[in-house]
């Protein structure tokens, strides 16, 4: 797979490599590309207004589901041998480790200062959000069932909730 602009019809990558999983915020597109091969993915960002594509993450791991937000990109990654949540900061180009616990964390999402996320550390998928400006975690819900996919918008939460069997 490639990844396109629509709005412009123009290709954004040529690379033989598969990329995948892109997120816009304004004139910049985030993706996965596995062109290191072996499983190690990495995660990349073009600018439409340079036309330049620049490597974000540069070490061997798996890292999927980018989303872009201002100048905040957060993904999920298994450098640690589980799945966590990382944000790279395109202003000060520092990547931070938002999660850091032995189970999974997947499809993070980020809105303004929040960034939402899927975990299973209590032995099923619940939603978490992390707080940037207090540094501070806090579990949105807590039922035995599987809550996955977040989304955020303002003061809003949304996700896919299987408590009623589907």
């Amino acid at each position: 797979s490639r990844v396109v602009a629509e709005t412009f019809d123009q290709q954004i990558t040529n690379s033989s490599s598969s990329q995948d999983a892109p997120s816009i915020y304004m004139n910049k597109i985030v993706y996965a590309d596995d062109k290191r091969g072996n499983y190690n993915r990495d995660i990349y960002m073009y600018d439409l207004t340079t036309n330049k594509e620049i490597q974000i993450t540069n070490i061997p791991s798996q890292k999927y589901n980018p989303f872009i937000y201002k100048d905040k990109i957060v993904w999920e990654d298994n450098r640690n041998g589980n799945w966590d949540i990382y944000m790279y900061d395109l202003d000060n180009k520092h990547e931070t480790r938002i999660t850091n616990d032995s189970s999974y964390q997947n499809h993070p999402f980020i809105y303004k200062d929040k960034i939402v996320w899927e975990d299973n550390r209590n032995g099923n998928w619940d939603i978490y959000m992390y707080d940037l400006d207090n540094k501070h975690e806090t579990r949105i819900t807590n039922d035995s069932s599987y809550q996955n996919h977040p989304f955020i918008y303002k003061d809003k939460i949304v996700w896919e909730d299987n408590r009623n069997g589907n």
